[in-house]
């Protein structure tokens, strides 16, 4: 699993887990960077991205399935609205 990451990392991962012959997936953050954590800090101090709605957020999560991906969730910022995008779009390729 790849998690906790801006969703381009985690298409670049998926390219990479799958040519291990094992399970994976990736569960994608909504920040705009990660870099202002300091050890100890919590993410309230971090900003999210204005372009990953839902629609964006399954755009790439559909990207990662067809990579071969079988697990694929959301992390920080990426909500219900998010999740249910993603299934709606997974339902619909059926």
């Amino acid at each position: 699993m790849v998690n906790c990451s801006a969703p381009e990392a985690v298409t670049t991962a998926m390219g990479e887990l799958a040519t291990l012959s094992v399970p994976f997936g990736g569960y994608a953050n909504g920040f705009i960077s990660v870099a202002p954590l300091q050890p100890g800090s919590t993410v309230d101090k971090l900003a999210s991205r204005t372009d990953l709605d839902p629609a964006a957020y399954a755009e790439h999560a559909i990207k990662w399935f067809g990579q071969g991906a079988t697990a694929i969730g959301g992390c920080c910022e990426v909500g219900p609205a998010h999740i249910a995008a993603l299934a709606k779009r997974l339902s619909e390729r059926g």
